[in-house]
């Protein structure tokens, strides 16, 4: 394998698995790498400023506006478009970006994609939302930017592997559901009807509970670090063996392929070992986002029907407030959202720590990242070994 398309379509191999920093060549079309995320953010701006134009100025004008069957399955629908509408004009975009990546193409479509998003989408915001339109050219061109040097340094490479990852996962929502959420019902349903919670969720702003939130997310982030740093260093220590070349036949190293082949397990570098940690750690915070999201919808959900705004005011001692949720009017009472929350932050923590320490949750959820990573650092050898162009040493100094 010697020309250069070839070596391209390695490179963007490792890329697409969340590898960036395997890849000794520098990424090309960043501006096309972006599309993705501009299509996402982009969408979600334009929804949530229709969504703040048309929710009235006060809660009360917005419960009144709810009043109308016609303007709550309006709005209900425009939720539910915030949801679906920018994942999966991301989604789209990103397959678009896959194609116009081998053939080098795209530049043309991909500069119309970041005017509409430097230029259009503030004059929308001023026109639904009356924002400042130089204040919304800085802060779209100053997003722009920041997006661009994501690219530059493989961040979105990692980002999309992790968000792949994560979603293929929800095809195990039924092994999800019967392992994970009866345990936790079975604790989270009881503490669900304790006045204290509610007391405690009504008394706190919501800046308060999302630092609640944010610590939650915290220890569980530096525990799989703890975690997952000891088993990147297990699978880095040992030599490459043949397993997983099996699953390189029908990937553009194949060519590399051959009968008893055995790759020295070079060095890795600093930077790729970080991006391995990274990978698994993102992807394992999307799984946990996922469970968490799950158990926000469900208490959501179950509160709606359980209890009475009449039961809210005997708890918290006033009527319920009406709810919001990232500056979203929404028709459900504030306390309950903040309950919710709680409990799904907790849920989130109980998951994060049971995915790499039960082995019953580790084989289900941990287990494929670990084959998929011993696969990439086959791929990884071959690719520092027999490629031409590629280093045939990694940088020493990283191994510790």
């Amino acid at each position: 394998m010697t020309g250069e398309r070839e070596i391209e379509a390695v490179e963007q191999w490792f890329r697409r698995r969340g590898l960036p920093a395997v890849v000794r060549g520098r990424p090309a079309q960043l501006l096309v790498r972006t599309a993705p995320a501009v299509v996402f953010i982009a969408a979600w701006q334009v929804l949530t400023a229709v969504l703040s134009a048309v929710d009235g100025e006060t809660d009360a004008d917005f419960d009144r506006l709810m009043e109308s069957d016609l303007f709550a399955l309006g709005y209900g629908g425009l939720l539910l478009g915030l949801v679906v509408v920018p994942a999966l004009g991301s989604w789209l975009t990103a397959r678009w970006v896959r194609r116009k990546l081998v053939g080098r193409g795209g530049t043309g479509s991909a500069v119309i994609v970041a005017t509409v998003f430097v230029v259009v989408v503030p004059a929308l915001d001023r026109i639904v939302a009356g924002n400042s339109i130089p204040l919304g050219l800085v802060t779209q061109l100053a997003v722009l930017t920041g997006l661009f040097a994501a690219a530059f340094v493989g961040v979105g490479s990692i980002v999309g592997w992790a968000l792949r990852a994560a979603f293929r996962q929800l095809r195990l929502l039924g092994e999800l559901t019967s392992r994970v959420l009866p345990l936790l019902l079975l604790f989270t349903v009881f503490g669900f009807f304790t006045t204290e919670i509610w007391q405690v969720g009504a008394a706190l702003p919501r800046g308060r509970m999302w630092l609640i939130v944010g610590l939650f997310a915290v220890v569980a982030v530096v525990f799989l670090l703890a975690v997952l740093k000891a088993e990147v260093t297990t699978l880095t220590q040992s030599h490459t063996a043949p397993v997983g070349l099996d699953k390189l036949r029908e990937t553009p190293l194949a060519p590399l392929l051959t009968d008893g082949v055995h790759a020295e397990r070079l060095p890795l570098t600093k930077l790729e070992r970080a991006n391995m940690i990274l990978v698994l750690v993102l992807t394992q915070v999307l799984q946990t986002l996922v469970l968490a999201t799950v158990m926000f919808v469900f208490f959501v959900v179950f509160g709606i029907i359980a209890v009475q705004h009449s039961v809210i005011k005997a708890w918290v001692g006033r009527d319920p407030a009406s709810g919001t949720l990232f500056g979203i009017q929404l028709p459900i009472p504030q306390e309950l959202l903040h309950v919710s929350l709680f409990i799904a932050a907790f849920s989130g923590l109980y998951f994060a720590a049971s995915t790499v320490t039960d082995a019953k949750y580790r084989n289900a959820f941990f287990d494929p990242l670990a084959d998929h990573l011993a696969v990439s650092l086959v791929a990884r050898d071959l690719y520092l070994a027999r490629l031409p162009g590629a280093p045939r040493r990694a940088e020493p100094a990283a191994e510790h």
